[in-house]
């Protein structure tokens, strides 16, 4: 089993900080990296879901705080007190100490050393036998008292072991999650799950010491995506998946200072990575399930916010002449030859269909499994006819109502499983 040395640090400081505590039902983590407007909010509400919901369960508070400069942690310790036993671990690595605001080593959720602060609440996790283990972002503005049960219930009283968020959305945000990750989740794991990250999860202390074992942690697959890679490591292992609606998610800033193609690369890497050594499992994986939830979907629609189609459909056509010799290489004969007359089409026309949109995606990740370019070049260059996929599915639905668009959605979903078998036999004889 692969351990090393940072995050038994982190247990070392719980152990200093808290002495006599050897056991506890609950862990509560909250990642931290300069969050003081944010963080009194998010502490006040998740003291108020212990008192409120949870009042016979034994917690814990762990904070991991990643080089705070702001006084952060200062203001959780003061808000906790002696309600609740809090720990908190200052998690700083090598190039943090270096660049205290480590925009270098930041993923898209913004915080640098996120997949380090999770393998230590989950060491913490493993060492104090906790059932289980509530992770809550502290730069939400919508986190309410009623996460923790929601995220933690499920878990200690009905065999839940990954309680993934579910967040009300605008209309067309989170296009990357709905047009890509979470179909291609789906059609290769066979659960439905809708892959929102970040905001707030809930793990069984089994699946805690199952993370801790695998050999993931190092290098950009688990820094740039580490929320995807939960997700998969949940589904593709066979642990009971659960999904909670969380309401809003309103967001105190977005200090990611990554552009789209890099949340892209970020996001898509994660998956095409976790399909190498998952292939033995996907690739007999056929249909899907629908998981579990818990909470209420609340009503009506936030405020959506105007998209620039037009913006769009110029960054596929700049894609289709500028990366046309890489799509050459990635692209199967038939695939470039769909998408090739797309160029040509009036905005106002444009459309991109669901079929082609998979089974491009489908070929990237063969030319990943392949090696066929660098891959960094090969995830960016994915970023054009996503931006192409998206426009068209805003044409698509201008004039229909929020219903309508899920509806297309699912059918996307539903087409990333037809073809599946299209991937299968291409990644395994090609």
């Amino acid at each position: 089993m692969k351990r090393s040395a940072m995050p038994d640090t982190g247990w070392e400081q719980v152990r200093e900080q808290c002495p006599h505590l050897h056991k506890a039902d609950l862990l509560v983590g909250l990642p931290t990296f300069n969050q003081a407007p944010n963080v009194e909010s998010v502490t006040k509400a998740i003291l108020a879901g212990l008192k409120e919901s949870l009042p016979s369960i034994s917690p814990l508070i762990v904070n991991v705080d990643v080089g705070s400069q702001d006084g952060t942690c200062d203001i959780i310790q003061r808000v906790v007190g002696n309600v609740v036993p809090l720990a908190v671990v200052q998690h700083l690595t090598d190039d943090m100490r270096v660049n205290p605001f480590a925009v270098n080593r930041a993923s898209y959720s913004g915080m640098p050393g996120r997949e380090e602060a999770f393998r230590s609440l989950f060491t913490i996790t493993e060492r104090l036998q906790a059932r289980a283990c509530v992770v809550v972002d502290a730069n939400l503005r919508s986190v309410a008292p009623e996460w923790m049960p929601l995220l933690s219930r499920v878990v200690l009283e009905r065999g839940a072991d990954y309680v993934a968020p579910m967040f009300r959305r605008q209309r067309y945000e989170g296009s990357l999650t709905n047009n890509l990750i979470a179909p291609l989740t789906r059609a290769l794991y066979g659960k439905r799950v809708a892959c929102q990250t970040g905001g707030g999860y809930g793990f069984s202390g089994r699946l805690a010491s199952l993370y801790l074992q695998k050999d993931l942690w190092e290098g950009d697959g688990a820094r740039f995506g580490i929320d995807s890679w939960l997700t998969t490591v949940a589904v593709a292992e066979g642990y009971q998946i659960w999904q909670a609606f969380l309401g809003a998610k309103i967001q105190e800033g977005k200090a990611t200072g990554t552009d789209v193609a890099g949340v892209l690369a970020q996001a898509v890497g994660a998956a095409f990575h976790c399909m190498e050594g998952y292939a033995d499992i996907w690739e007999r994986q056929s249909g899907s399930s629908i998981v579990p939830q818990v909470g209420q979907p609340t009503e009506g629609e936030p405020e959506a916010h105007a998209v620039n189609v037009d913006r769009m459909v110029k960054g596929f056509r700049q894609g289709l002449r500028d990366l046309l010799p890489i799509w050459e290489i990635i692209l199967a004969p038939d695939t470039l030859a769909g998408i090739l007359p797309l160029g040509l089409s009036q905005e106002d026309e444009f459309t991109f269909p669901l079929p082609l949109w998979v089974q491009t995606v489908y070929d990237f990740a063969i030319a990943y499994h392949e090696k066929l370019i660098h891959r960094e070049h090969l995830l960016r260059s994915l970023t054009p006819l996503y931006l192409g996929r998206t426009a068209s599915l805003v044409l698509e639905t201008k004039d229909r109502g929020q219903a309508e668009v899920e509806q297309t959605i699912e059918q996307g979903c539903q087409i990333f499983e037809s073809m599946k078998p299209y991937l299968v036999e291409r990644w395994r004889f090609q």
